[in-house]
């Protein structure tokens, strides 16, 4: 939603990479960091209920994207909106479910199971994903709203891809600026102007092309940056007021630059125009993650974003077999086609030079409750048995059969992993599931995200996996190397071995 037709207005600013890309991009530029993106919840639960096939199959979309998320190394806050949306909100279809029902809380145990982010809004989820973005928790804001923007959002994807390697949409305030002329402050002009989810009717007469043109004299500029340059407490300069009225009436009814196509005589602005409280909503949004109260809940969230963190996998397992009623075949079915593949590129991840466990950040202010959880999470992945630490020493990957190069940019190794690690999956996964419970349940072989799921022999579908080349040869350089001398492909790209750096 947001400002209505503003997407026709930018799109053609936005530029299109895959998700691959740009995970791919974020780790090895940052050094190993995975990327950060605050995902409006509200978009992801409308895109699911597109799926209407079986018990929980909203809740099951939601689980497979988790799948991606996780193998993508993609570190998520699911952002929720709050109790204090403003009244005078348009009500948007895609909207976040009541506080007390049965999927939010499974939605919330699921992301929670996941080791991922959630955080509920003080209002709009638009406006705290932005705020989010602004003080540098996330890199990225993954919504359809096009109000993120006036809140101050930077960069932006708009869709979640249907496929793997599929380009989606991404937008930056920069290129908007590049393509369009218009800025931050030119936005909320035209929202207040046309229209948006905060003022549904905007100024009657006046379209998104006008709305526009009359952005484009910049009148409004100096009246926001006063408004930017003091808090939601400060009272507007009237004359500064009365000048911006008279000058957009003026240029309505005279268009003495052309940047609207004619003379609208006919028009005439709301005598309150501007509405103060809306652009006020939008220069200096209230926000939990700014609120002095919420310092433990943001130092723990930003913990949270900027390491990895394992799934909780003794508990997820069960969580989905009685989630979804699901046999206990086809649980391990599930984790091992969705999962596995996620599992092992974060243990070669984790085998990077210089990768740096989770810890607590220094001077953290936690509860002994939210301490406890992190050290139990921690001490649970790390206290290994000694073959597992063995195995942890020793190269997970059995070979490297094939090379490519997806969309110009990324390229790729298809490995073979060691077989022992599908068992040592299995251990962690099968310890509490059910052995007995829901043989006789009927079960949809549906919303799979890779028609090559459909497979019958897992180890098969999984023992290969393309994967970043550049990681390959930070990892096991020799191994990289090995491949490269031997290879008689003519499409074999090269790249040049690590600077090896000290582990941490």
């Amino acid at each position: 939603m947001g400002i209505q037709e503003l997407w026709k207005v930018i799109g053609h600013s936005g530029k299109e990479f895959t998700l691959e890309q740009l995970a791919s991009n974020q780790f090895n530029k940052k050094q190993g960091k995975g990327l950060r993106v605050a995902i409006d919840t509200a978009l992801w639960i409308f895109q699911a209920k597109s799926s209407v096939v079986g018990d929980q199959s909203e809740l099951r979309v939601i689980f497979f994207r988790l799948c991606r998320l996780y193998e993508l190394g993609i570190r998520p806050v699911f952002v929720f909106d709050g109790p204090n949306r403003p009244s005078y909100k348009r009500n948007r279809l895609i909207n976040t479910m009541p506080l007390d029902t049965t999927f939010r809380t499974n939605l919330l145990d699921l992301i929670r199971l996941f080791n991922f982010s959630s955080w509920e809004a003080y209002g709009e989820a638009e406006a705290e994903c932005a705020m989010l973005q602004r003080l540098g928790f996330v890199d990225l804001i993954m919504t359809c709203d096009s109000d993120v923007f006036l809140f101050g959002a930077r960069r932006v994807i708009r869709q979640w891809p249907t496929k793997r390697n599929e380009p989606v949409e991404c937008y930056d305030l920069t290129w908007i600026t590049d393509a369009t002329g218009l800025d931050r402050s030119d936005l909320i002009l035209i929202a207040l102007l046309k229209g948006s989810d905060y003022d549904v009717q905007g100024t009657q007469g006046i379209g998104i092309q006008v709305a526009v043109g009359l952005a484009k004299y910049h009148y409004h500029r100096e009246l926001f940056d006063d408004i930017l340059s003091i808090d939601r407490r400060h009272a507007l300069d009237e004359q500064k007021v009365q000048h911006l009225y008279d000058n957009l009436t003026y240029e309505l009814h005279h268009n003495t630059r052309g940047y609207i196509q004619k003379k609208y005589t006919n028009i005439q602005l709301d005598p309150k125009f501007p509405n103060f409280f809306i652009v006020n909503d939008f220069i200096h949004p209230i926000t939990h993650i700014q609120s002095a109260s919420y310092i433990p809940k943001a130092q723990e969230l930003q913990l949270n974003l900027n390491y990895y963190h394992e799934p909780d996998w003794e508990q997820l397992a069960p969580f989905i077999q009685h989630t979804f009623k699901w046999p206990i075949d086809y649980v391990l079915k599930r984790f091992t086609l969705l999962a596995f593949p996620g599992y092992m590129i974060n243990t070669l991840r984790r085998q990077r030079p210089g990768y740096k466990k989770p810890h607590m950040l220094k001077n953290t202010k936690l509860s002994s409750s939210q301490k406890a959880k992190y050290q139990t999470s921690l001490d649970n992945y790390y206290k290994l048995t000694s073959k597992a630490r063995t195995l942890s020493r020793n190269v997970i990957i059995e070979r490297i059969t094939a090379n490519k190069i997806i969309n110009d940019t990324i390229k790729l190794y298809r490995v073979e992993w060691d077989q022992v690690h599908l068992k040592g999956f299995y251990n962690k996964i099968e310890l509490k599931l059910d052995r007995k419970a829901y043989k006789d349940i009927k079960l949809h072989e549906d919303e799979d995200e890779d028609e090559e799921y459909q497979r019958d022999n897992v180890w098969h579908t999984v023992k290969r996996q393309w994967v970043d080349a550049t990681l390959i040869h930070n990892v096991y350089p020799s191994l990289a190397l090995n491949y490269q001398t031997n290879s008689n492909k003519a499409d074999l790209f090269l790249i040049k071995p690590p600077k090896r750096c000290k582990s941490t």
